[in-house]
Parts: structure tokens; C-alpha cells; sequence
């Protein structure tokens, strides 16, 4: 089973992009925020779960610093919202 990764796709409106959790084929829509070159060349080609937390590949870059600040809270929307299991914490809860 593949890891889910988190990535971000062109809006189809102008200064806007949108971050997904995506698991295989199935695309989870965590947030939009407005388009910021670093941030939209960090993730379009998605990052692993397990690395989506660490600050060591933010290189100094605030605006993917703060994605990383936002990710935690959209992960448990989603997840609440579409009835699935994203996070470790979450699979282990929910098995309990």
C-alpha cells in the first residue's frame, strides 16, 4: 500500500492553489491558499505523509513553513469530513 501524500494542484482561479491528501486515485481536499511559487514548487509533485511534518525541508522558506503550521488541523477536518483515516493517530483511534 502506498503512502498518502499531500499536494497541491492549480485552482483554475487566478492566484490560487489547492492542497489534496491523495491516497492512490482518490483526492482529498485539505485547503486553498493563495499562490506562492515555493510553496506550489514544493509540493505539485506531492510529498510523502510521514516527510509533510518536518520543518528540515522548509529550507528557511516561510511560506511552506506555514503550510506545514496548517496541515495538522485541515488533516483532521478532512478526515472528520470524508469519513477517513489520514493520520497514524487517527487509524490506531479508530481501531480501538
Amino acid at each position: 500500500m502506498k503512502e498518502m501524500m499531500i499536494m497541491c494542484k492549480d485552482s483554475g482561479t487566478k492566484g490560487i492553489i489547492n492542497f489534496y491528501a491523495v491516497d492512490g486515485n482518490e483526492n482529498y481536499f485539505l485547503f486553498q491558499q493563495k499562490f506562492r511559487h515555493s510553496t506550489y514548487d514544493f509540493y505539485k509533485k506531492g510529498i510523502p505523509l510521514s516527510r509533510a511534518f518536518s520543518h528540515r525541508n522548509t529550507h528557511d522558506n516561510k511560506a511552506i513553513a506555514n503550510v506545514i503550521k496548517r496541515l495538522p488541523a485541515q488533516i483532521a477536518y478532512a478526515e472528520r469530513e470524508y469519513g477517513i483515516a489520514i493520520m497514524n493517530k487517527t487509524k490506531i483511534w479508530n481501531a480501538a
